[in-house]
């Protein structure tokens, strides 16, 4: 069975999130951790220890993700990750924040291809634990021909799966993603590949395996939080069907008790809900007049008398 894979989304795929996802719908074959950026300092942040904490995730299925321009610095994060039991940690290539890469970092390290080559030399050279690094990238910083010389670079190292957004820095998510250049690396990786980008429904998964016979995993980020029961649905070999709104309910009141719980005060609850609600409105197109009250609410209390015209 091809596989689904997770992508890590800042702020939004936290533990919580991902537990709760694989506890209502599943599907998944990996989660991936939105970024920890290890650095001088030499010691993750609560937030990120949150992200790989053992007792917060599944170490079977879910991938820390690192982002760094320093070596020392990855090598350091990835002896805490394996001491934790981890067995594969993801090199951040494909970030197209702009704060990010103004530090080299993410997509940003793509367009200097000296400093990515001596970046893969020191973290492959001072492997000691038994781990996987694999690698999640775009094709270039500012034009996609960039990518031609990133990918034989890629090439020099035993990456374990190489997953490719085909779009460069500069594109964001808004431009059309470049299909001919992964059609390139099938023909050129060494690495497995995994393909990212604009999945967002069934139809959009079977098309990819139908077109890349060579690969056995898609990586998918916001098609899964918008659609929640599409890698559940293609594991079953189900029909594209509306959102359950009885799971959904159960699945949004359990996120929110969390959020709650966790988080300090009112706002940043609704913050984040508000944030899953950008993802969650394409299920609810006869109701944007109440989408648009649920964006404007001030108050818990408020958002819930809300939500009860929808859910």
């Amino acid at each position: 069975m091809n596989k689904i894979y997770f992508a890590p989304l800042e702020g939004i795929t936290d533990s919580i999130f991902r537990n709760t996802f694989e506890k209502y719908y599943g599907g998944i074959d990996k989660y991936y951790t939105p970024f920890l950026s290890p650095n001088s300092t030499y010691a993750f942040t609560t937030r990120e220890f949150n992200h790989i904490n053992p007792e917060k995730n599944n170490i079977e299925n879910t991938v820390p993700q690192l982002l760094t321009n320093k070596p020392e610095h990855f090598l350091w994060a990835m002896g805490e990750i394996v001491s934790l039991g981890y067995k594969e940690i993801n090199f951040n290539l494909g970030c197209p924040s702009g704060t990010v890469v103004a530090k080299k970092k993410g997509s940003g390290l793509l367009y200097y291809p000296e400093e990515l080559d001596n970046m893969l030399y020191e973290i492959f050279a001072g492997l000691k634990e038994d781990v996987s690094i694999s690698v999640k990238t775009r094709l270039g910083k500012l034009e996609p021909d960039e990518f031609y010389e990133i990918l034989d670079i890629y090439n020099k190292y035993p990456i374990s799966e190489l997953t490719i957004h085909p779009r460069v820095q500069k594109d964001f998510y808004k431009e059309p993603i470049k299909t001919e250049y992964f059609d390139y690396a099938i023909e050129h990786s060494k690495a497995p590949l995994v393909f990212n980008g604009d999945i967002t429904s069934l139809k959009a998964i079977e098309s990819t395996f139908t077109k890349y016979p060579k690969i056995d995993a898609v990586m998918i980020g916001r098609g899964l939080i918008s659609h929640p029961a599409l890698a559940k649905s293609y594991k079953k070999s189900l029909e594209e069907a509306p959102l359950d709104l009885r799971t959904f309910k159960s699945f949004h009141n359990d996120l929110l008790a969390q959020y709650t719980e966790l988080l300090s005060g009112e706002t940043p609850v609704l913050h984040r809900m508000k944030e899953f609600w950008s993802f969650w409105e394409v299920n609810f197109p006869n109701d944007s007049k109440t989408i648009k009250k649920i964006r404007k609410s001030k108050s818990l209390a408020e958002y819930k008398s809300i939500l009860q015209g929808i859910v």
